[in-house]
């Protein structure tokens, strides 16, 4: 049996096209790649992140990509201290919501695209009690 040279070409081709896919297939589902919580007017303690108060959280991700948001903490997951919990990333790749956590302790805050099975990219923050008064927090040291 005979291959003439196109069809040869072709399925290296073809061959080098999958083996391509393949390699790239592992870090496709690596959506979100960084989380950046702001400060915001939180003032007091060196957490800087207070119960009751409201944080900018932002995702890094791939742009157009939906991405859903989880706070952890002592091993119960929410999506509650989240508005909204699942944001689509701008053009720049940045998804953007607001969290306020609801209680002192130690929390990860998670991120991925929202798709099933998708690794969530994590950060942990400790947050301790505080008083917001309008835009501002006031974070004690315990």
């Amino acid at each position: 049996m005979t291959v003439s040279k196109r069809t040869a070409v072709a399925a290296t081709a073809f061959g080098a096209l999958c083996a391509a896919a393949a390699t790239a297939a592992p870090n496709a589902g690596a959506s979100v790649s960084n989380i950046d919580v702001a400060v915001g007017l939180s003032f007091g303690s060196s957490s800087f992140y207070g119960a009751s108060c409201s944080y900018q959280v932002t995702a890094t991700a791939k742009p157009g990509s939906t991405v859903v948001f989880l706070d952890e903490i002592e091993g119960a997951r929410t999506d509650l201290t989240f508005k909204p919990a699942t944001v689509v990333a701008d053009t720049s790749g940045r998804a953007v919501t607001t969290w306020t956590p609801a209680r002192k302790g130690a929390h990860k805050i998670w991120a991925a695209e929202y798709v099933q099975g998708e690794t969530y990219f994590i950060t942990p923050i400790t947050v301790n009690s505080a008083l917001g008064i309008g835009p501002i927090c006031a974070v004690m040291p315990f």
